[in-house]
């Protein structure tokens, strides 16, 4: 529970934690301007990159949705501290590394968008049951999604299909996240810690990942050819 990682004071009245609730929002604003970006892209009124994330609807939908899950979820949990609340949040960390995955797999074979989303869908049930029944590993679970994604990630510039895109984007997302994993371990072990405070780092945590995969977003949308799509 909370009291025994996070350094935010729990409330009596929700919500529980005010700044780790209201910071968790900060990916369902991302979710907004993805969706927003979208909307700009479908219109044609300025000339695109051709990839999944400007062509085939079904990837930023999927990404944007998972984005607003971890948010909603997230500030969910920090509001109630209930085990509810907990399996949204971390549902919606897989939901993400489980995008991140099959977005790689797409890119070094053809994979129709019904496919993609079917294949996305069972996973997902999957995990949800072990998050479920086997709680105690969902960080151990987690980790094993993103070591997956990154491997395939490698594998598809050691194979020669990862498109041109702006690598800037994708380096910015890795170095926030490195940022965003410091704080959020000094959080965890308080030692930097003020329970009181509205400045907690858990809550910057929050937000960074939030730039973070705004970042990966932009890095996928800036592809400049497609490999392996149908």
């Amino acid at each position: 529970m909370p009291d025994a990682c996070f350094c935010e004071a729990i409330r009596t009245t929700e919500p529980r934690q005010p700044a780790n609730t209201w910071s968790s929002l900060a990916f369902a604003v991302v979710a907004v301007m993805i969706l927003a970006r979208v909307v700009q892209d479908r219109s044609r009124r300025a000339p695109v990159p051709q990839n999944r994330m400007t062509t085939q609807l079904v990837y930023p939908l999927v990404y944007a949705s998972a984005l607003l899950v971890v948010g909603l979820g997230s500030a969910w949990f920090h509001a109630t501290l209930s085990f509810s609340g907990q399996f949204a949040d971390v549902f919606g960390m897989y939901l993400i590394a489980t995008f991140v995955l099959l977005y790689n797999v797409a890119r070094m074979r053809t994979m129709r968008p019904m496919a993609m989303t079917a294949t996305y869908v069972a996973i997902n049930l999957a995990l949800a049951a072990v998050l479920y029944w086997l709680p105690a590993f969902r960080r151990y679970l987690f980790g094993l999604l993103i070591g997956a994604a990154l491997g395939l990630e490698g594998a598809a510039y050691a194979r020669g299909v990862k498109p041109k895109a702006n690598s800037a984007h994708l380096a910015l997302a890795v170095g926030i996240l490195a940022l965003a994993f410091a704080i959020w371990t000094l959080d965890i072990t308080r030692i930097v810690c003020s329970p009181g405070s509205w400045l907690q780092g858990h809550a910057i945590w929050h937000v960074l990942g939030a730039v973070a995969s705004w970042q990966l977003y932009a890095y996928y949308r800036s592809e400049e050819r497609r490999s392996a799509i149908a």
